[in-house]
């Protein structure tokens, strides 16, 4: 009796987990050609067998209440492979037992694993649909794609720096690269879920986390050849640059934490400015009807990844060496260069050379202040460039107004009158 109270929270679970799960078969058995399948009450005994096995804390009684299930399962198969070749409720039963065993000594993960098991089988019909007519072939190489980056490449790369300089880290890169992709990545699902109808607003935003310079550029020829969407274009482009934002703070924490209270408050003051901006151009699109195209492309260039990588372990190899050559104000030179390339590696850059010692943390802040400078006047250059006068002048205030808060940011913090530590 003592026994059973002090186990009487997992067989709850065990039973709740099977009649979970058992509702959504009992559901569907009927439904499908071929003899009655496994429905309610089955799964629930299943669920109390694996409960009663991890109960009496027996070896030969698991072995053989596990190989009974497994044989009902497989001639409950062998009924039914002619009419109905699926295997999904077989393999449900067998999942539901092992949890049934597994409530008795890890409660909570024994619900969570019923609770998504019963989920992926009440999302049968989204997740086919899903599956078969939304999600395109590039898309799914794109997913394969990053899941290699991340679960094959990213474990094989050695943790240390590989050069003399003690600066080019290959997993540390890869690392960048693949939170690179990643936050691409998803971006373009936003808009893929969101859909066009809800403006260029939120697409530039996304958008942004591709490439703020090309999104503004994008944006800009759109505004050129369409003066109907000239405020949402401006709206839009502006939102990218929040992005920009979050993917450097992400960018910093990552790299070295020491930066983030120096250079935070200015960068996240860049955002507000930006989404301030923004939101004032979308209330003015509101009175002129506004669209935006379909979601097309990939959910991110692999091209851009490399060329990330590259330029931050160049950026880092190159600072180091002007470091050493010339001091501190070498690498902060050559930090700064590179936001005119990619403000994202300039950053990295500034952070691991802190880390590495090469230079101070206001030395690396300064660095990479200098960094997102010129990134933003490349932004002023595209707007100019690709979407004329009445584009740039509408949208270069913004970024006016995201240097001033910047360095506001990294001055309040430099005369202490921000606390430099949070």
């Amino acid at each position: 009796m003592r026994l059973l109270s002090t186990h009487v929270g997992g067989l709850i679970v065990a039973v709740a987990v099977g009649l979970l799960i058992g509702v959504d078969r009992e559901r569907h058995k009927h439904a499908e050609p071929g003899p009655i399948t496994a429905g309610l009450r089955t799964f629930t005994l299943t669920s109390l067998l694996g409960a009663i096995a991890a109960l009496v804390q027996s070896d030969l009684m698991l072995v053989v209440a596990g190989a009974g299930v497994i044989v009902l399962i497989a001639l409950s198969y062998l009924r039914r492979q002619a009419v109905h070749p699926g295997q999904t409720t077989e393999f449900a039963l067998l999942a539901t037992f092992a949890i049934g065993f597994l409530s008795i000594t890890q409660v909570e993960l024994a619900a969570g694993l019923g609770v998504l098991i019963a989920l992926l089988l009440t999302s049968k019909s989204r997740l086919h649909r899903f599956a078969l007519s939304q999600l395109s072939e590039q898309e799914l190489h794109d997913a394969t794609l990053l899941a290699g980056a991340a679960l094959i490449v990213l474990p094989l790369l050695p943790d240390r720096a590989i050069d003399l300089l003690g600066v080019v880290n290959l997993q540390v890169i890869w690392r960048l690269t693949v939170l690179m992709l990643s936050v691409n990545a998803l971006g373009y699902l936003a808009r893929r879920t969101l859909g066009a109808q809800v403006g260029l607003a939120v697409a530039g935003f996304c958008s942004g986390f591709v490439s703020s310079i090309l999104t503004i550029a994008a944006f800009g020829r759109q505004a050129k050849t369409e003066p109907a969407v000239l405020s949402g274009a401006v709206a839009g482009a502006a939102f990218s640059s929040i992005a920009t934002a979050i993917q450097l703070l992400i960018i910093l924490g990552m790299t070295n934490l020491n930066l983030l209270p120096i250079l935070g408050p200015g960068i996240a003051a860049m955002g507000v400015v930006a989404a301030a901006y923004g939101f004032i151009f979308v209330v003015a699109a509101k009175r002129a009807p506004m669209h935006a195209e379909a979601v097309t492309g990939r959910a991110f260039e692999p091209k851009f990844a490399v060329i990330f990588a590259i330029a931050f372990a160049l950026m880092s190899l190159v600072a180091a060496l002007l470091q050493r050559w010339m001091g501190p104000s070498g690498a902060q030179f050559a930090v700064a260069m590179g936001g005119f390339v990619d403000t994202h590696a300039a950053t990295a850059s500034a952070g691991r050379l802190a880390a590495a010692g090469a230079l101070d943390l206001h030395q690396a802040a300064f660095a990479a202040m200098l960094a997102i400078t010129a990134n933003t006047l490349v932004k002023i250059a595209a707007a100019i460039v690709a979407g004329g006068r009445g584009f740039a002048l509408r949208l270069c205030p913004s970024h006016a107004g995201m240097l001033m808060a910047l360095w506001l940011g990294w001055y309040l913090v430099a005369t202490g009158l921000l606390p430099a530590h949070w």
